[in-house]
């Protein structure tokens, strides 16, 4: 398994692409790693990944999966990516997971996202690919009311994108926090498994109540009809980031000793 870091900015989202007839394929993180992948082990590798980050959206703690053909140590492996991947993605941390073939969108204890929303006018242009540029002062009372109000387990339909593919919209919040710093507001969503464009639909909800367009009761409207157009606007990508994937018994910092072909699997929604 890889723990992989990246800037999404310039990627057409975490999953490959297949290729246009009239020209090559859209850059994308699955299939970017892919490639260094093969090159290294001189075979065709193919890697799952734990969310399919859209095009624009980061992340610090994703995480995939790879069946590896050849006897490779962890920190060689980690070492010989770096030289390998382009400069706006970095694997972090490699290690086994046997007996079982892992699928890292299931096998998951969970996940963290962050969004991070810009307050203050005017743009910093060292964290601009990072943030939401809102540039307008919130209400950070009535956010942190409607956010509670999304802890639990609910009925999300009011809060996934039209091209949502899902067959089941109840999931598992564990908690939603705002933390301010100065001009930076993050909203931190810890949770089973996330819809599409979930976390940045809750983010333009929870924007709207903090500029004054409804309250907590906005929040359980929502929730009770399953109405997209009773939640707010979806939030820019370049604000959300993949912070972490959790898993069963141990920490994305554990380390391991070797990546070994005869391991069915390396150790996501």
């Amino acid at each position: 398994m890889l723990r992989v870091a990246y800037d999404g900015t310039d990627f057409h989202g975490w999953a490959r692409q297949p290729a246009h007839p009239a020209g090559p394929a859209m850059r994308t993180v699955q299939g970017t790693l892919e490639d260094a992948l093969s090159r290294l082990c001189r075979a065709e590798i193919r890697v799952r990944g734990a969310s399919r980050t859209d095009a624009g959206v980061h992340a610090r703690g994703q995480v995939a999966a790879f069946e590896c053909p050849v006897p490779i140590p962890c920190a060689n492996l980690v070492r010989a990516l770096d030289d390998l991947l382009p400069a706006d993605v970095a694997v972090t941390d490699a290690w086994t997971e046997c007996p079982a073939p892992i699928e890292p969108r299931h096998h998951n204890d969970g996940k963290h996202y962050c969004y991070r929303i810009r307050t203050a006018a005017g743009r910093d242009p060292m964290t601009a690919r990072y943030q939401w540029l809102l540039g307008r002062p919130l209400e950070l009372a009535p956010m942190r009311a409607a956010a509670a109000v999304l802890v639990g387990t609910h009925d999300f339909a009011a809060f996934r994108s039209s091209a949502c593919q899902a067959t089941s919209t109840e999931r598992t919040i564990f908690g939603v926090e705002l933390r301010e710093h100065g001009a930076l507001l993050e909203l931190h969503v810890r949770g089973t498994a996330f819809l599409h464009n979930m976390v940045r639909i809750i983010a333009g909800t929870l924007v709207e109540i903090g500029l004054g367009r409804g309250d907590a009761g906005r929040i359980e409207r929502a929730l009770a009809a399953g109405d997209r157009r009773l939640a707010g606007r979806t939030a820019p990508a370049a604000g959300l980031e993949l912070v972490e994937v959790s898993w069963p018994g141990r920490t994305l910092a554990g380390a391991c000793a070797s990546l070994r072909g005869s391991a069915p699997g390396l150790g996501a929604g």
